[in-house]
């Protein structure tokens, strides 16, 4: 009678995981895609360097992508025995004139008239701190360099300096970081507190030297581990107010699993609080999927068959993109757009080669139809491995999705607070399978008034256009 009584529990139990298994493979991914108070998704933005060699190449797909922002780390040339201790703007202005050459002088015009023809915004960022009005590691207490808090306006009038100088050189941006990642050991560090002094030291420098124009984004951590410590010290302070936008990266996905967006940091309504847009200014994937082994190439010695060369690669950078939008970015920008002979990395949209890389064909898929300035639903999901974004434009409504699991998957959507759409006009994906995105029949997605069906094939990015 016990044996019988327990075959029974354990054909219960067994069915029981079955059926929930079953329903688990089947099971819809429901979507709230809210335009009752929608932001404004402002644009993609990318990382270039100033030099490349593929200068036709990469211009090609800046205007296939639609890009609308680019980010340049930015700094004239000036040897360090010519910066001293407590240097005026005028003194350093002068210096940098005095060290500018005919190479550089060039260098700066072919980037003001590339720029200028695709008609992008411009957002320059100081990647690190002279070494001079650094704590360095030299000191043994020290393994990276560290800002000195005696010398931040130092820093404030060389970043000033350097602003008048691309001013001459027509590269005046419209928006700056002042550092990259100053929680980083890859960049100069700074503490919340002294970001904090040195956005005001900056801020006032800039004024008093006709260069109010010039927005600043902050604080550019590195890190959603970090971010909170240093927002909650500007909002104490009430210097957030001295920000145009705020800006982080997205590209620990190394530590968290994709899609990581903003990983439970509620930056949405921080800005929304402060009436600031969100730009993030730089992401990627870093997982350490793309390493895979033999090491022929990634970060360790790069070469032709890197991960990050798969067109599985673009699927997970499209679901950092929507995962990013979802939560409630207005810009991001991609990090970055070329792999250079001199990085390690191999991230880039375009190889060493100038050929397109499958991760420009997957950012391309939902880019080729969202305009900047457009409309941008509020998002409840909170599927794992999924991603989307819904977007409101005058040809419609656009919903990406990126299945990131294994499996495929159903997702309903809703539309609210928005007059729903009446038709499928095109549908399109791209997948880990192939380097570029397919046109699929309209008759795969279902429109009932403002809900919308469709199915997700497994380690795929859907683009719908509806109207």
């Amino acid at each position: 009678m016990n044996d019988a009584v327990s075959f029974a529990r354990s054909a219960i139990v067994a069915a029981v995981l079955v059926a929930s298994l079953a329903s688990r493979a089947i099971a819809d991914d429901n979507l709230v895609f809210d335009f009752g108070s929608p932001r404004k998704f402002l644009g993609l933005g990318v990382q270039l360097w100033p030099t490349t060699e593929h200068q036709t190449e990469r211009d090609a797909l800046l205007h296939d992508l639609h890009i609308k922002y680019v980010r340049i780390a930015f700094a004239a040339k000036i040897a360090d025995n010519q910066l001293k201790y407590h240097m005026s703007v005028a003194q350093l202005s002068a210096a940098i004139t005095k060290s500018a050459d005919d190479d550089e002088t060039a260098l700066c015009a072919r980037l003001h008239d590339e720029i200028s023809q695709l008609h992008v915004g411009l957002n320059l960022v100081f990647w690190q701190v002279p070494s001079i009005w650094c704590f360095n590691g030299d000191d043994s207490a020290v393994d990276h360099p560290r800002i000195n808090p005696d010398h931040l306006q130092d820093y404030a009038n060389w970043i000033a300096a350097n602003l008048l100088y691309a001013k001459r050189v027509r590269l005046l941006p419209t928006e700056i970081e002042i550092i990259n990642e100053p929680d980083s050991v890859a960049s100069t560090q700074f503490t919340p507190e002294q970001y904090d002094a040195l956005l005001v030291a900056v801020r006032a420098t800039l004024d008093r030297n006709g260069l109010a124009t010039v927005g600043i984004d902050g604080p550019g951590v590195g890190s959603a581990a970090t971010v909170a410590a240093y927002t909650q010290v500007l909002e104490r302070t009430g210097h957030i107010s001295l920000l145009k936008s705020l800006s982080w990266h997205d590209t620990d996905t190394i530590r968290r699993p994709e899609p990581a967006g903003f990983a439970g940091v509620p930056l949405d309504l921080l800005a929304h609080a402060h009436q600031l847009p969100i730009a993030v200014t730089e992401f990627t994937n870093e997982s350490p999927q793309w390493d895979r082994p033999p090491f022929d190439s990634g970060p360790q010695i790069r070469g032709q068959n890197n991960a990050a060369d798969s067109p599985d690669f673009g699927v997970s950078v499209a679901g950092e993109a929507l995962k990013l939008i979802g939560d409630g970015a207005n810009s991001l920008y991609f990090w970055q757009a070329e792999d250079s002979a001199w990085t390690q990395d191999a991230f880039g949209l375009l190889n060493e080669e100038g050929q397109r890389k499958p991760s420009a064909a997957a950012l391309q898929l939902f880019s080729d139809l969202v305009p900047a300035n457009c409309d941008a639903a509020k998002s409840k999901q909170a599927s794992f491995g999924l991603a989307a974004a819904c977007f409101r434009t005058e040809r419609g409504f656009i919903i990406a999705a990126a299945n990131l699991s294994q499996e495929s998957r159903k997702i309903d959507a809703r539309i609210v607070n928005a007059p729903p759409p009446v038709r499928v006009a095109s549908v399109r994906q791209f997948d880990s399978h192939g380097p570029a995105s397919q046109t699929v029949s309209t008759s795969t997605v279902t429109i009932d008034g403002p809900n919308v069906s469709t199915n997700l094939p497994s380690r795929s990015v859907t683009v719908l256009l509806l109207r």
